[in-house]
């Protein structure tokens, strides 16, 4: 069976069970056990390079599909869990994961505050967009910025969620709130896809890779209802790699580093700025190697009428500051977003890139170089219940 029909027979079970009715009758009979979940396909065209798939002649490779559920225990213990299918061209290869399940302690409650804890696979907040840029209808388009999200480094599995504890708190005024998110992961063996997207061709020399003591933390502030926002993220991440022969050294990496967003939202505009800086610690048996890699972007979106949406955003990433005439990398998207409902959407966005950061290296692993220019056109349509 060819990946294309696996693919499309995922894509069907996932909508048979978004429109069964005994599943959406029992989460509309219940507050406290709800099932929900969403099905998005994509179609990509791209010239220069891969992109998800082989773009360059029209890829269908790009699609996700999840059933999630919530459950209401006491008002004080919660439970929530996702399982997911997601293909991403060679960043994700559709197989079903748990991607996220924790349980949800809340401790303490005020009228005006909050402290509790969720134990197990917890979503990071990084960014404004990380712990939902899962959904079509919850991320700004159909990538997520490359600058601040590695979207196509296929790194969404190491940055999405974390198998650990995670400590958060609200506190709320008349008209502001301000939230805190503190993320401390346990080790785990990290999968053949993270390796072959980290390193590329270099990855069959690996035997196993783990990640070690993860740390999130997020700080966000909002006012007026969410018509400013501001968040400092942080993150500190170590990888260990474990070589498949004798005489090739181990070797390790440690990444730390910052996010800051800020967000404005009007009437009908919606203006959204992140910039992020993160030191790379590279260290082999022969010595260690330290980069730091600067990205930012700045977003404008408008609501163009009720349901329609446009889009536009400029993205920067240099990879090394101290090789930044060779490292940078500029991107240019534009796009407009339809929702005929609550249920639909349909996008269709064009992404012109100017540089390799964010090019699937897997996805261009038979091609000669690697294209200094890439133009893409994507359409995505996605159902949510």
């Amino acid at each position: 069976m060819t990946l294309y029909f696996k693919q499309l027979i995922r894509i069907a079970a996932f909508t048979v069970v978004s429109l069964a009715n005994p599943i959406q009758s029992y989460a509309e009979m219940s507050d406290d056990l709800q099932f929900h979940g969403f099905v998005s396909q994509a179609y990509l065209l791209s010239d220069g390079n891969n992109f998800y798939g082989d773009s360059q002649r029209g890829s269908t490779d790009y699609m996700e599909a999840a059933v999630n559920s919530t459950w209401r225990v006491t008002p004080n213990l919660n439970f929530a869990g996702q399982l997911l299918t997601r293909d991403a061209g060679t960043s994700d290869n559709g197989d079903l994961k748990i991607d996220f399940l924790f349980a949800d302690l809340k401790s303490v409650e005020t009228d005006t505050s909050g402290l509790g804890f969720r134990l197990g696979r917890v979503r990071n907040a990084y960014g404004f967009y990380n712990d939902t840029r899962d959904v079509l209808f919850t991320r700004p388009s159909i990538l997520m910025p490359q600058a601040i999200y590695f979207e196509g480094n296929g790194l969404r599995e190491l940055l999405f969620a974390s198998d650990g504890v995670q400590l958060y708190s609200y506190w709320d005024a008349s008209n502001h709130t301000t939230t805190f998110n503190l993320t401390l992961g346990r080790n785990k063996s990290l999968s053949s896809d993270i390796i072959r997207n980290f390193i590329g061709p270099l990855a069959q020399t690996i035997h196993k890779g783990g990640v070690k003591d993860p740390i999130y933390a997020q700080l966000l502030h909002s006012r007026n209802g969410g018509d400013s926002k501001f968040a400092l993220s942080m993150l500190n991440i170590h990888l260990d790699l474990e070589s498949a022969f004798p005489n090739t050294p181990d070797f390790s990496v440690d990444a730390s580093g910052y996010v800051l967003s800020a967000q404005k939202n009007l009437a009908n505009w919606s203006f959204t700025g992140e910039y992020s800086l993160i030191n790379i610690d590279f260290q082999t048996g022969q010595g260690s190697q330290a980069q730091t890699i600067e990205m930012a972007y700045l977003q404008a979106q408008y609501r163009l009428q009720a349901g329609v949406t446009l889009v536009g955003r400029y993205e920067m990433s240099v990879l090394d500051r101290g090789n930044r005439s060779e490292t940078d990398s500029h991107n240019l998207m534009f796009g407009a977003r339809w929702s005929p409902g609550l249920n639909w959407i349909i996008e269709a966005d064009v992404y012109g890139m100017r540089g390799t950061s964010g090019v699937p290296l897997n996805d261009n692993a038979s091609a000669m170089f690697i294209n200094e220019r890439t133009e893409i056109f994507a359409v995505m349509i996605g159902y949510r219940f």
